[in-house]
């Protein structure tokens, strides 16, 4: 009787450690949804020799986060342009880091 207790613990224990692996016993996480409506944002007309990276240098000293995410964040704010089709003259939309 008490080999079969054992047994029947150890079968529990077993199946507890496979559960806990293949399925998991903690909720999955779920993605933080970013608002973009609450992004804040200036108006910044270009001048000659201006870059998107040197208008956000010149605004906050030294770049704030990497350049692949203020590309994506200024095509986003600009109906897709690239940084790198701005035009002298025009105004563009630069995020507020």
């Amino acid at each position: 009787m008490k080999k079969l207790l054992i047994f029947l613990g150890c079968c529990i224990v077993i199946y507890s450690v496979y559960y806990d692996l293949t399925y998991g016993t903690l909720p999955k996480a779920t993605p933080a949804v970013v608002d973009k409506t609450n992004e804040t944002y200036y108006n910044i007309k270009v001048e000659p020799g201006d870059t998107v990276i040197s208008l956000i240098e010149e605004k906050e000293g030294t770049l704030p986060v990497p350049i692949e995410q203020i590309i994506k964040d200024f095509s986003s704010l600009n109906n897709g342009l690239k940084p790198e089709e701005i035009k002298i003259g025009q105004t563009y939309k630069l995020k507020d880091y």
